[in-house]
């Protein structure tokens, strides 16, 4: 990230630049001060600024959030070149975290394709967002602290003056402690969603909660939408984990179908096959949440559709023990859900007979990849490592998928930093950040889901991913859809892993591994078929992970 550099960059201006690790507390040990800072990190990653207002009037606020790191490699579009623009966009821009090259930046190719999603913010939740970086910059600038702009003297305090018409809602919700953040009481007594203090207020009610004085619920009367912000106490300290509170609150809402894009996938130890894994404190329920969802939907004959997106691998060499780490505890969290999932279509199937159902018709997993054929670009240098050379033969990449994101009937887009993991969901390790958005006139019904902004904005991704737009896309939850989705995957893979190279303009591959199941048995995750000995293609790293007990499951859950 560059961390000296950007410290040297800024050293003669008047930009205030602070570097600061994650911190222990009063009430750690040496020991866990140093797994704080050594391990964990802050991983929010958004930006507030005022700009004038579209209509010429005066100021207003402005957030990006989302999953974008300002560092090098990010920028890239749905092309996602490998070699042809290391001459020109991406000259001194290239760069790769997922194989052994010789140099940095890199020269000879491939550089790291990469797929990411960020948001921006306007209206009175920007607030909010202000106040989740003043919060942090008190925390760990305190000495600083007189330099924070005053957003009353800029008059941006306002919900009021800051109200935009058109019917969105925002909640921005966070996953930290007050080890590395300043809970101010009285801005948190009164938080909520703004959009309810500027509603009728025969709309909402104030519910008072019990045994604390952290917070205050609003739940509209319709029943439709409910906000809850509560921090909780660990250790004597406040964390806010409403990040985790949210996308299970949403989930639990969900009726036709969900979309989820994130870099890593695990969570709910207390389902996973191992026994002697359960003890493993990557407990967050969102794996969980998504099994019981469809299980139950399963249970009611009903049509439901979970889809979901991560990298072919996490970042790093497929075959280092990190890596292989993590994908051993993802493989434990998704092989769980399938097992679950599958016994429940079987229980289905009992009660109906003659009725044909697949897990895959309920969750489905993905990864992303291209290929660059020689006759349209070439590469650049001598490869220095044995990877470069590789690569410069087979000519083909994973994309990263680094976007943190949840949609849900298309209804409501969860959007910002947040991975499904441990790390991020905890409250209490990685520093996290996510913005909710919904419009109050356009929510999903027992029937059907909205077709609005949310709606054309998931469509847009599918068709990017796809390389065209399909019709069916607008019903996710169909079986037309979810069938054209894995045709489209796996007539990709077979490109992906052909002998000939050429370009590929549609990128959506299947997950590396897939739920095979035998007669009278509760299935596994195997690799998928195609793949030379279980493995990534072009590496020596195991599909399926393997357990490295040195490490402390912590730092790679």
């Amino acid at each position: 990230s560059h961390d000296e550099k950007s410290r040297a960059f800024f050293a003669s201006t008047k930009v205030n630049s602070v570097f600061v690790h994650t911190v222990g507390g009063s009430s750690n040990t040496f020991s866990e001060h140093q797994n704080k800072m050594i391990g964990f990190t802050h991983h929010q990653k958004f930006v507030v600024v005022d700009a004038p207002k579209e209509d010429g009037t005066g100021l207003e606020l402005k957030a990006f959030i989302g999953g974008i790191d300002l560092t090098e490699g990010r920028w890239d579009n749905n092309t996602h070149p490998l070699f042809r623009t290391l001459r020109c966009e991406h000259k001194t821009d290239a760069y790769n975290g997922c194989f052994l090259f010789g140099r940095r930046p890199v020269i000879a190719g491939p550089r790291e394709p990469w797929h990411d999603i960020h948001s921006c913010v306007t209206g009175p939740e920007v607030i909010n967002i202000v106040q989740a970086f003043s919060e942090r910059w008190m925390s760990q600038a305190p000495k600083l602290s007189g330099e924070l702009i005053n957003l009353r003297n800029l008059k941006l305090d306002s919900p009021e003056l800051l109200w935009k018409e058109g019917g969105y809602c925002a909640q921005t919700s966070r996953s930290i402690d007050g080890r590395v953040n300043y809970f101010d009481r009285s801005v948190r007594q009164n938080e909520t969603n703004l959009r309810a203090s500027l509603m009728a207020s025969s709309a909402w009610q104030i519910k008072n909660e019990q045994n604390t004085e952290l917070s205050r619920r609003f739940e509209s009367t319709s029943g439709d939408i409910k906000f809850t912000r509560v921090l909780d106490y660990k250790k004597g300290r406040p964390v806010d984990s409403s990040i985790h509170t949210t996308m299970i609150h949403h989930i639990r809402r969900a009726k036709h179908f969900i979309y989820i894009e994130s870099q890593y996938f695990m969570g709910s130890s207390f389902m996973w096959s191992n026994s002697s894994d359960r003890k493993v404190k990557c407990n967050n329920l969102v794996p969980a949440e998504i099994t019981l969802k469809i299980c139950s939907k399963i249970a009611a004959g009903e049509k439901f559709t979970v889809y979901i997106l991560l990298p072919m691998w996490p970042e790093g060499v497929a075959g280092s023990k990190q890596v292989q780490d993590i994908l051993y505890w993802q493989r434990s969290t998704i092989e769980s859900m399938f097992k679950k999932i599958h016994a429940a279509l079987v229980h289905r199937m009992q009660q109906c007979n003659g009725e044909s159902i697949e897990v895959s018709d309920y969750l489905n997993f993905y990864s992303l990849g291209t290929r660059e054929a020689p006759s349209t670009s070439i590469r650049l240098g001598i490869p220095s490592s044995k990877d470069e050379r590789i690569l410069a033969i087979t000519r083909r990449h994973p994309v990263y998928v680094h976007s943190k994101m949840m949609i849900v009937d298309d209804e409501v887009a969860c959007i910002g930093s947040a991975n499904i993991n441990q790390r991020s969901l905890d409250g209490c390790r990685d520093s996290e950040i996510m913005t909710t958005y919904w419009h109050e006139d356009y929510l999903a019904t027992d029937e059907s889901i909205p077709h609005h902004d949310i709606h054309g904005y998931r469509l847009h991704i599918w068709a990017s991913l796809a390389g065209f737009m399909d019709n069916s896309f607008r019903n996710p939850n169909d079986r037309e859809c979810v069938k054209l989705m894995n045709s489209i995957a796996q007539r990709n893979w077979e490109i992906y892993l052909a002998e000939e190279s050429v370009d590929m303009t549609s990128h959506l591959l299947p997950s590396p591994f897939e739920f095979m199941v035998e007669a009278g048995k509760e299935g596994e995750l195997r690799p998928r078929r195609g793949l030379y000995k279980g493995r990534f293609p072009d590496t020596h790293g195991s599909v399926l992970g393997a357990r490295w007990k040195i490490l402390p499951e912590m730092l790679t859950t």
